[in-house]
């Protein structure tokens, strides 16, 4: 616009051309002058004064017109700070625990036995039928149990060895920009971010600290905008949970009987002092034996991009660098470990990354109506991978370079007013060194309309999308699969469980093939909006780790279809309420689908996807995704439990499909109310339908830990070693995730905003599950959703965080 203005004055300068006072003028422009002005005593004394600088047009940020004068405003130096800083605190409890019996001593059949004799049960006598007799005895310190009346007469204890506790989470957040504008060209952007997180976990002596920062510079030379981009993070825990230590220590506190206390001391001599040979103490296990975790990331990356012009493009590579250490150590005298046990493990993750996309607008047809364009995509990627466990064979190199260019062709037409149609078809290709087939042809459609009008005073507008495409996917190489090595454990050795084994090779695979065909229907109307998606998508010869012969290899073997719809209903309104700005924003979500596995390579069905080698989740030709399978009860023909001589129920000898995960369907609702500068929010989650195994309360229940069990000898019931298919139960629920009341106030001068914000996180579950969260995962790893086997607790936060802008 401002050399368009300039353009229109070339007529009016150039009649001064001959006068003598513009040769002056001229010869003046070159001097350091912010302003000058036609000499009102010339020949032009009838024409607008220019005040400014005209010398270098690139200089100029405006141009002004006011009634006898034309101002041309120069861009001057200047460098302007803004950013924010956020700092929270918050604690944090244990969400939802199993309940335990505080009734009944160690032993078993309603004896007493203390740890001295290795007894692992609590099915001994009521502990308020108990004293003790005051004898020095290792331990406890008040001495050794026996029947009251026969001691000192002081009466036995009932402990807590809870392991929890009230945790703490500190954290902080930087972000300062510096912006310079320059007397010419466009501005200079420096954005500097840093931050820290002091977590003092729900798990006593576990404290995990996390760090963060980032550089991001961008410009914009000539139309190209270019960014630079850096970021760090380091992670540090006291403990790794790779081998399921931190679950070890949360088993071990809930199974310890009650007349046994941890805490009077984790030694007797040279051997662990804990409630039976056959169990741990966890304040042993708690003990520093050089155990931590570490975590550096580096991430680079660098954009050019140019959206002027029919030619547009953008390139953009990155580099991901990953080290992670680890050290799991378990002490002599370790249950499953009399000698002791050190693992030192490191992974290096390598990541070169290169995205390019070039897009050419081909002319406009028909009356400018239709428009049309090529687009050209090519993603590259290189990721190296070296997992080596110290003093151990082998080590793990896996290399995996792919390529994925994209061709893509859109044409959006206009016929008539408030209407749209687009079409998109292309074609990508997978190429990669680890599959032992390239794909060149993965096609795809997508045909989409829009309409809008005026119904009502308020626009109403209807999109649809109907998309069909095709796709290949690998298993990541950088993501450990080391966990599934449970499955060479049962209930009674999995203390001994050690994952130092990862797979072979990715090598020698067919890619995964995904077809997807997929219908948007997006409409709004006035302050109303709903989004419907309903997708299928197909997949064939899916992989799968399996284990050979103590080796983790893996196998094409699945074909599976997943059916799926989701619906998000919103509502945005703002008005006034006596002269108060008001806001209210309401979602509700809907997601349900059906995950089936259709068919299984021979000799792989049943194959586990996470758990034990008596309890898993497995793939099932003709079955949902992952259910669960384990020992159930042997059913005649009319499918009642068979019983043997004594009447009790007998097991079937080979394992069973169980239950189904999977929910039957997910509800999410968010409600925002925002009046003048407070802001309330609430949001929930339900789950309908999903089953889990219970596993936690099987052990607690074998063991006499659980009430159940108390409740079990009150009615004279014996118990039995547990069957998987008693303990597989609803997993639905109902929850409320977040409660938060924020403040907020302008201010004028360096500080422009204060926010402060309460807030709860996970406040209140409603669940027919008997235990902890039921979206808790065993072993952090996936697929695991239905399997609990003493998973760790879920935590309900309260905190305040506070906001400044400046």
């Amino acid at each position: 616009m401002r050399y368009f203005l300039l353009l229109l004055l070339l007529p009016v300068l150039s009649t001064a051309q001959t006068n003598e006072d513009y040769i002056r003028l001229v010869r003046k422009v070159d001097t350091p002058r912010t302003f000058f002005t036609l000499p009102p005593g010339s020949a032009n004394k009838d024409l607008m004064q220019v005040r400014g600088d005209l010398s270098d047009p690139s200089s100029i940020r405006r141009i002004a017109i006011t009634r006898n004068q034309i101002l041309v405003i120069n861009n001057v130096r200047s460098l302007s700070f803004s950013g924010n800083f956020s700092t929270s605190a918050a604690v944090s409890r244990a969400s939802r625990l199993p309940a335990l019996q505080q009734q009944y001593a160690q032993g078993f059949d309603n004896q007493y036995r203390g740890p001295e004799t290795g007894t692992l049960f609590s099915y001994g006598p009521a502990i308020s039928t108990l004293e003790y007799d005051g004898s020095s005895y290792a331990w406890d310190n008040n001495g050794q149990l026996v029947a009251k009346g026969s001691g000192n007469g002081k009466a036995a204890n009932v402990y807590n060895n809870s392991i929890l506790r009230t945790g703490m989470t500190l954290t902080n957040d930087l972000s300062l920009k510096v912006t310079y504008h320059p007397l010419t060209g466009n501005k200079w952007q420096l954005e500097i971010k840093a931050g820290q997180e002091n977590d003092k976990s729900i798990i006593r002596q576990n404290d995990n600290l996390r760090q963060h920062a980032g550089l991001a510079l961008s410009h914009n030379i000539k139309g190209m905008q270019l960014f630079l981009n850096y970021d760090y993070a380091a992670d540090h825990f006291d403990y790794a949970n790779r081998n399921r230590f931190l679950n070890r220590v949360y088993q071990y506190a809930l199974l310890t009987p009650v007349s046994f206390q941890n805490a009077q001391g984790t030694m007797i001599g040279n051997t662990q002092r804990s409630y039976s040979n056959g169990a741990d103490n966890p304040l042993f296990l708690l003990q520093d034996h050089d155990n931590d975790y570490n975590r550096r990331f580096h991430n680079a990356s660098f954009k050019i991009e140019n959206n002027t012009g029919r030619i547009k493009y953008s390139l953009i590579p990155s580099i991901q660098s990953h080290r992670t250490t680890s050290t799991e150590a378990y002490a002599p005298g370790t249950t499953g470990f009399p000698d002791g046990s050190v693992t030192h493990r490191q992974q290096n993750d390598l990541i070169f990354q290169a995205r390019g996309n070039g897009r050419y607008d081909l002319p406009r047809i028909l009356n400018y109506r239709v428009g049309s364009s090529l687009d050209l995509s090519y993603n590259y990627a290189n990721t190296r991978t070296d997992i080596r466990y110290q003093h151990l064979l082998p080590e793990y190199k896996y290399r995996r370079i792919t390529h994925e260019p994209i061709l893509f062709y859109n044409a959006a037409l206009s016929p008539r007013s408030y209407w749209d149609l687009n079409l998109e078809v292309g074609n990508k290709a997978y190429i990669s060194n680890t599959a032992d087939k390239q794909s060149y042809w993965l096609p795809s459609i997508a045909i989409s309309g829009k309409k809008s009008m005026r119904v009502a005073d308020k626009w109403l507008a209807a999109r649809l999308i109907s998309k069909l495409h095709q796709f290949n996917s690998e298993l990541p190489i950088n993501q450990s699969v080391a966990a599934l090595t449970l499955f060479n454990y049962t209930l009674t050795t999995l203390p001994g469980f050690l994952p130092v084994t990862e797979i072979s090779h990715y090598t020698g695979l067919q890619p995964v093939h995904h077809q997807e065909w997929s219908n948007d229907l997006e409409v709004t109307y006035g302050t109303f909006a709903i989004d419907a998606t309903y997708y299928i998508r197909t997949t064939h010869h899916d992989v799968l780790p399996i284990i050979s012969n103590n080796t983790i290899l893996l196998q094409n073997m699945v074909n599976h279809v997943n059916k799926g719809l989701e619906v998000q209903l919103s509502h945005n309104k703002s008005f006034r309420i006596g002269g108060r700005y008001t806001y209210i924003r309401n979602s509700l979500s809907f997601t349900t689908y059906k995950n089936r596995v259709k068919s299984v390579t021979d000799g792989y069905n049943y194959t586990p996807t996470a758990g034990l080698s008596d309890v898993y989740t497995a793939v099932v030709a003709g079955a949902p995704s992952n259910v669960i399978v384990g020992s159930a009860y042997l059913r005649d023909a009319n499918h009642q439990v068979v019983t043997d001589a004594d009447g009790n129920p007998v097991v079937d000898p080979q394992l069973r499909v169980l239950g189904n995960p999977n929910p039957d369907f997910m509800m999410a609702m968010s409600n925002l109310l925002t009046i003048k500068s407070v802001s309330l929010n609430l949001s929930w989650q339900w789950k309908k339908g999903g089953e889990k195994w219970n596993g936690t309360a099987a052990m607690l229940d074998y063991y006499g830990r659980s009430a159940s069990s108390a409740l079990q000898r009150k009615s004279g019931t014996t118990p039995q070693i547990p069957v998987a298919e008693h303990y597989i139960a609803r997993a639905d629920y109902i929850r409320l995730n977040n409660i938060s009341l924020s403040l907020d106030h302008n201010f004028r001068g360096y500080v422009n905003k204060l926010k402060v914000t309460a807030f709860v996180r996970n406040l209140l579950i409603w669940t027919p599950y008997k235990g902890v969260d039921p979206d808790q995962p065993l072993l952090e790893q996936g697929n695991s959703t239905g399997l609990d086997l003493f998973n760790l607790p879920a935590t309900t936060n309260a905190g305040i965080e506070a906001t400044i802008l400046f």
